[in-house]
């Protein structure tokens, strides 16, 4: 998992950054740091995301496709 989709399941749950640290049960300034790139994603903090946030949810997957093809427009 990259930063990227971890920002991504957030925004999708349209939470801001503490409320993602609490549904996860870690510390803001965590969340903070994987969003930023200062931290990698740790195996424990990925079993949270799995344990909590089903990943291959259409409507999800949908989100995904459509954020990436806005950042794939000529500007």
């Amino acid at each position: 998992m990259t930063k990227e989709t971890f920002k991504l399941i957030r925004w999708y749950l349209r939470m801001n950054q503490e409320q993602f640290a609490e549904y996860l049960g870690v510390t803001y300034s965590t969340v903070a740091a994987i969003e930023s790139g200062e931290r990698g994603i740790s195996e424990n903090v990925r079993g949270k995301i799995a344990h909590k946030f089903d990943a291959s949810d259409p409507d999800f997957l949908e989100y995904v496709k459509r954020y990436q093809a806005l950042h794939k427009m000529p500007e």
